[in-house]
């Protein structure tokens, strides 16, 4: 299991060179609007040094990391929601994912041109917030058209719904997301409703590799974000997806040379999995050791279902390690005996890092 992330941004912001820096993929990047049409799907292994540090007691044959499933969406303009620039068709890749990634174009190049003519991040952010706002707005304000109707032809258990949708048309009216209130909601209702901005965002700014220690365009940005309390998280895409086909020590020297001490890719993936409330576990079962990807505060009868659904029914017990326990101590044996292993129930909240064995009829 893993998560699923859309990149979203005006057009001429990098989003599909962050993709092709996370994916590997080689997706089209062109510096003319719309050349993402159709959205790029890639699969990624999210990064996890803990597996070659536990695959190296466990000696597997088989390492699976946890993935992220990441779309490149195109670029999007202002006026979307009312279908300009392809737009209806844009914002209906972004509703089935878990979190958006908003690209915002900090960097100048006289090459590379800016469809509004100016390096404006907050604008540029103001302008893709405000469609995704709009598009909401149409979606809850027909959904109460049809639920009132419903309502009025004697289906009164959609009251409690309709009060909801409601007060999420104020907000919206307001041109406020969703996810920047103190709205209390089920993330998974408001993604079946394909509600855009009940979903949780970070920014990446785009820079480049000479506003790498600050620029006015990214510490206005910055300063957006505190006011929104949005991580954003400066990544110089073109520099670190150059510095990718180096190899690991050429890599390293060629980031450090513009100052750049941790890839920006890596600080995305972290802070999707914070944005998420997203832990890792693990099993060591067989010959494969796999990561895997569970909602903070799932119990063991959740990470079972993850499993497969009959280990979930037959579940008797599970043995349950910290990860550093496990590395430390050499493996579950050494863990057992120094008195760190668990037995647990199906009602144990399952901890971040966790290594799992469980039982099951």
């Amino acid at each position: 299991m893993g998560f699923t992330s859309g990149i979203v941004g005006l057009p001429n912001a990098g989003k599909s060179t962050l993709f092709n820096l996370v994916t590997k993929a080689n997706a089209l990047a062109e510096s003319y609007p719309f050349c993402t049409i159709d959205p790029n799907i890639g699969i990624v292994n999210v990064p996890d040094d803990n597996l070659q540090k536990i695959a190296h007691i466990a000696k597997p044959e088989k390492i699976t990391p946890t993935i992220l499933k990441l779309f490149d969406i195109a670029g999007l303009v202002k006026n979307a929601h009312k279908g300009e620039g392809l737009g209806n068709q844009f914002l209906g890749h972004i509703r089935g994912v878990d979190a958006i990634i908003h690209v915002v174009r900090c960097f100048r190049d006289p090459n590379i041109s800016h469809i509004y003519n100016e390096i404006n991040p907050v604008v540029d952010m103001e302008i893709v917030l405000t469609e995704l706002v709009m598009a909401d707005l149409d979606i809850v304000s027909k959904r109460i058209e049809s639920m009132e109707k419903a309502y009025k032809g004697g289906k009164k258990e959609l009251q409690a719904e309709i009060e909801l949708m409601h007060t999420l048309k104020d907000v919206l009216a307001q041109g406020q997301c969703i996810i920047d209130t103190h709205i209390e909601f089920d993330q998974n209702y408001m993604k079946s409703q394909g509600i855009l901005t009940a979903k949780p965002y970070v920014v990446v700014a785009n820079i480049s590799e000479d506003e790498v220690s600050g620029s006015q365009p990214l510490d206005a940005l910055r300063d957006w974000g505190k006011t929104r309390s949005v991580p954003v998280i400066s990544v110089c895409t073109k520099f670190e997806l150059e510095a990718s086909e180096l190899d690991e020590i050429d890599r390293q020297e060629f980031l450090t040379s513009v100052g750049i001490s941790q890839l920006g890719v890596h600080t995305l993936i972290s802070s999707c999995y914070q944005l998420l409330q997203l832990i890792t576990f693990y099993t060591t079962v067989g010959k494969e050791l796999r990561a895997w990807t569970l909602k903070r505060g799932g119990t063991l009868h959740d990470a079972a279902g993850l499993i497969h659904t009959d280990i979930q029914e037959g579940f008797i017990k599970a043995e349950v390690v910290a990860c550093n326990d496990f590395i430390t101590y050499g493996g579950m044996h050494g863990a057992r005996e120094a008195g760190l292993v668990l037995i647990e129930g199906k009602s144990f909240i399952v901890r971040d890092k966790d290594i799992v064995l469980l039982h099951f009829r």
